[in-house]
């Protein structure tokens, strides 16, 4: 299975994403991979059951991972939504994971460190890297006062 996921705060340190992402899909004793995509990637374990590529980002998201769960070599592959509240939980950091297919680009859940999940607004700008804004949420985050509440569709 494959996810779309990105973080908001500081950024996470490889290891403690790495171990994570263990605790998540619960792999023990499973190899787990995580590596900047924008590096040299032929140290990379591309047989493990769990890879994660990850970006830097810009603004209100500090990483964008791409992860993918060999199904058959794990303990349990979540849903989208289950995986981003385990990471939000364990990283301590609210995770953004996209909405439905039919609402605008701009919708996405926001899995909160507590386990639950609010809708979010988020804007990327058009330079290049883009910076990202979350716009508003559909209730507040105690990790993101700054960011106003507003009824989201």
């Amino acid at each position: 299975m494959d996810y779309d996921l990105l973080l908001v705060g500081p950024p996470v340190p490889p290891a403690s994403l790495a171990e994570a992402l263990t605790g998540a899909v619960r792999t023990e004793g499973v190899d787990v991979d995580v590596a900047d995509r924008d590096s040299d990637q032929s140290g990379r374990d591309w047989a493990a059951p769990v890879l994660c590529g990850y970006i830097m980002l810009r603004g209100d998201l500090s990483m964008s991972l791409e992860i993918h769960v060999e199904d058959a070599l794990v303990d349990e592959t979540p849903t989208e939504p289950e995986l981003a509240r385990r990471l939000a939980a364990t990283l301590g950091v609210p995770v953004l994971y996209p909405a439905e297919r039919d609402l605008p680009p701009s919708a996405y859940w926001l899995a909160t460190s507590s386990g639950r999940s609010v809708r979010a607004r988020l804007y990327s700008t058009d330079e290049e890297p883009p910076v990202h804004t979350i716009d508003a949420v559909g209730s507040a985050v105690a990790l993101l006062p700054q960011v106003r509440v507003s009824d989201l569709p």
